[in-house]
């Protein structure tokens, strides 16, 4: 336990980038499968929205990517006009909208929810980037699967010792992702 939390800097601990990462996956399943923080996923959706004349898909889209924009936006104003903490101030708007979102009914309109959601996970992703002195991303898991896949090759067929904690930190930032699914109730669980 004492690894995952004993860091020079907190916002690269690994128990850290665990958590922000499961929250990250955890919106996904909350937001009625819409994917508040994989913006080129949107895109894709976007354009199949615009092609099948779906108005209410293009306006989900389009909504949480201008949302995304926007977070990544205030990171930068918080980074250049707050000097102590200023991470401390990204991470409260995913806090309030997860609480807010988090309690409101399964029918509230999401075109209305996700944007506020893919905003403060935009906020939480630029603002925390590395576990343990490693670049990651806590919102989206293809580069932290590269990154894993390369240090276990490394390690295991270059015997490149040095790789080993890389790997680890990327496999455990890949899992937890997922695994929110198993958290929610099972009635939920059934629909994913």
């Amino acid at each position: 336990m004492h690894n995952l939390i004993d860091q020079g800097h907190l916002a690269e601990a690994r128990l850290f980038a665990i958590v922000l990462t499961f929250c990250g996956g955890f919106t996904y399943i909350q937001c009625d499968h819409i994917l508040a923080a994989a913006q080129t996923g949107n895109i894709v959706f976007l354009s199949a929205a615009l092609a099948n004349h779906n108005l209410l898909g293009v306006v989900d889209r389009l909504a949480s990517l201008v949302a995304f924009v926007i977070g990544l936006a205030v990171v930068s104003v918080f980074h250049a006009h707050i000097i102590h903490y200023w991470r401390f101030f990204c991470l409260m708007p995913i806090l309030i909208i997860g609480i807010v979102v988090g309690g409101l009914p399964a029918s509230f309109p999401t075109y209305i929810s996700v944007p506020a959601i893919s905003f403060g996970l935009a906020m939480q992703n630029a603002a925390f980037t590395k576990i343990a002195g490693l670049g990651y991303s806590n919102a989206f898991n293809s580069g932290n699967l590269k990154k894993s896949v390369v240090a276990w090759s490394e390690y295991y067929f270059h015997h490149d010792q040095s790789q080993r904690p890389p790997a680890l930190d990327y496999s455990a930032i890949v899992i937890s992702s997922p695994s929110a699914p198993l958290f929610l109730p099972r009635s939920s669980r059934s629909s994913i």
